[in-house]
């Protein structure tokens, strides 16, 4: 009895054996060329070696969101940054309000708890005696940098077009100050009387907050007024000096001016402030070369401050009217202009140590009759 194939199967077995043929056939054919596959071989092991280390570098270079190691920056906090961001001052990024965890933040944990017997805060924090956070109920209250750059300072006081004032003219940036009117933030900048650093303190309740307020409103008022500054050039080192009809003239205002009138005279570049003991209402200081004080609105005195000494001398003497000296010594005299019917005096003297000559314009106290010469002069001048 024969087997029954079916023709399907039948057609299966002869690819069986023709797949076995080819795979036999293939053997053979390598076992021909065994000297190329050392090649197959290293290159399966140099890069199964090197998939890793390629991994790795993309790895490296592609961007990454794990959490970078903070980079220390070196805080210089003798010319601490100053911003005023809509009335709001910043020193060194912090303001006023801030919490200690802000100060913190921005200033690093290299800081010590310290108590000051005077101070009601809750917290104070030292940065290596440079600077001092003081902290009601973890909201900065103040701050003061202790050792601050006068020289960078200086710049930053030029610079700034905010409202900015004195209350000292001729010691170099003492009792200068940032105001903001509508954050009552002030900045001091003054001499420590303890070891004479120069310190800047960022505060709301500074003792001159009331000067601030007065003159913010004068600078205010002034600003508001339509001033037509003089074509005619201003010479501070060598001012003019006349007498018409009884009144003093130093560079062509005198005493009774308004400040409208000084301005429109000088220029608007002053920096408004206010001195104790002068008698005035404010002061209008021109680059600490000429200073105009003045009370009610009118002006009491002017005082320069880099006049030249030669021009003065042949200035003095070619003057006819009221004039004497008062010397110790050729060397160290003041020079005197006077005004009978006014009262009006101008007075030359010699600043030690750097033996600048000044100029003030005023009216004349009673111890104008105590100076050596004034009498004879009296009597040398007849109405």
């Amino acid at each position: 009895m024969k087997k029954f194939i079916p023709t399907k199967m039948r057609d299966l077995t002869k690819s069986k054996q023709q797949v076995m043929q080819n795979v036999v056939n293939d053997i053979e054919n390598n076992s021909k060329r065994p000297k190329h596959q050392w090649r197959f071989v290293a290159v399966s092991f140099v890069l199964l070696v090197s998939t890793p280390l390629f991994f790795f570098n993309i790895e490296n270079e592609l961007p990454s969101n794990k959490l970078q190691a903070p980079i220390e920056h070196h805080l210089d906090l003798a010319k601490p940054i100053f911003t005023d961001e809509q009335g709001t001052i910043f020193l060194q990024g912090i303001t006023l309000g801030d919490s200690h965890k802000k100060v913190k933040g921005v200033l690093g944990e290299n800081y010590t708890i310290v108590q000051e017997d005077d101070s009601e805060a809750d917290l104070i924090m030292d940065y290596g005696g440079q600077s001092r956070f003081y902290f009601d109920d973890d909201k900065l209250n103040s701050a003061v940098f202790m050792n601050v750059d006068k020289k960078y300072f200086n710049q930053v006081f030029k610079d700034y077009d905010g409202f900015k004032f004195f209350t000292s003219i001729y010691t170099d940036y003492d009792g200068h100050y940032f105001y903001s009117n509508e954050t009552k933030q002030i900045i001091e900048a003054i001499t420590g009387t303890s070891e004479g650093k120069f310190q800047l303190s960022l505060s709301y309740n500074d003792p001159n907050y009331l000067n601030a307020e007065y003159l913010y409103r004068i600078e205010k008022k002034l600003n508001n007024q339509r001033h037509s500054p003089s074509s005619i050039k201003i010479d501070l080192v060598n001012p003019t000096i006349f007498e018409e009809q009884g009144h003093l003239h130093l560079n062509g205002v005198t005493l009774g001016d308004s400040s409208s009138e000084v301005i429109e005279r000088f220029g608007n570049n002053y920096l408004i402030g206010r001195v104790d003991g002068g008698g005035s209402d404010f002061v209008l200081d021109y680059g600490k070369q000429a200073s105009f004080s003045f009370y009610e609105d009118k002006l009491i005195s002017v005082a320069l401050t880099k006049v030249d000494k030669d021009y003065f001398d042949q200035l003095f003497n070619g003057y006819e009217g009221f004039k004497f000296v008062s010397a110790s010594s050729e060397d160290d005299k003041d020079c005197f202009i006077y005004s009978k019917k006014t009262n009006n005096i101008i007075k030359a003297t010699t600043q030690t140590p750097n033996q600048e000559l000044h100029l003030y314009l005023s009216n004349a106290d009673p111890s104008l009759y105590e100076i050596p010469n004034f009498l004879e002069a009296m009597e040398q001048y007849p109405d």
